[in-house]
């Protein structure tokens, strides 16, 4: 009986420790981001010194390359990456809060980290827009609010970028969708005056189809 109650113990012990280790691997690794040369980005827009490249992953195998979740286009958010090149001899703002996907009457406005990775984690039916629950994915959040756009400030002559987070309610035919959809950003300012730029509007048909073809 002791030798059935050891062999018991040990067995217990053992299947703590594989789930440990289990969670140990499948603990949240942040991956590097820096943004590419201008011409590697199809779908970009030039005004007043300025820049702008706009890159949609919009699927799972896309995000995960940036992101360490294997599902978050399907869990329903598209992280948008946007990429400034200031040509000028100030520095340049893009206000992130203020960025626009469109589509005909849709606009989506850009979440919150915190709203990011909560709505990506979550286990119930939260909806967005409630009171926000603490979060469960504390390196996740701290690597969404890392590459979250807000606050870059762009050197004169230098590049820079992060990026926005929409959630899109329809995420199974999201490539045609974002075919003929539209990155507004009204926001642009040099910081030397704190005067505003022009505003840019980015078609995404480019770079859908420069990741389709990754």
């Amino acid at each position: 009986m002791k030798i059935n109650i050891r062999f018991f113990l040990v067995s217990v012990l053992g299947i703590a420790l594989l789930g440990f280790t289990g969670s140990m691997l499948a603990a949240y690794k942040a991956h590097t981001w820096a943004p590419n040369s201008r011409e590697s980005y199809p779908a970009s827009l030039a005004s007043e010194g300025v820049t702008i490249a706009v890159e949609p992953l919009f699927n799972d195998a896309l995000a995960a390359r940036v992101f360490d979740k294997d599902d978050i286009v399907t869990r329903g958010i598209m992280p948008l990456a946007i990429v400034i090149f200031n040509d000028n001899d100030y520095p340049v703002e893009v206000d992130a809060l203020s960025i626009e996907l469109i589509r005909g009457d849709d606009h989506y406005r850009t979440l919150l980290p915190k709203e990011a990775v909560n709505h990506i984690y979550r286990k119930d039916k939260a909806v967005l827009g409630q009171p926000l629950p603490k979060v469960t994915n504390e390196k996740a959040l701290e690597d969404f609010n890392d590459k979250f756009l807000l606050d870059r400030e762009i050197a004169p002559h230098g590049k820079g970028g992060g990026f926005v987070f929409m959630k899109m309610y329809d995420t199974k035919e999201l490539a045609s969708y974002l075919s003929s959809a539209t990155v507004y950003i009204p926001n642009v300012y040099r910081l030397d005056n704190g005067s505003r730029l022009i505003f840019f509007e980015i078609n995404l048909d480019a770079a859908v189809r420069g990741g389709m073809r990754r």
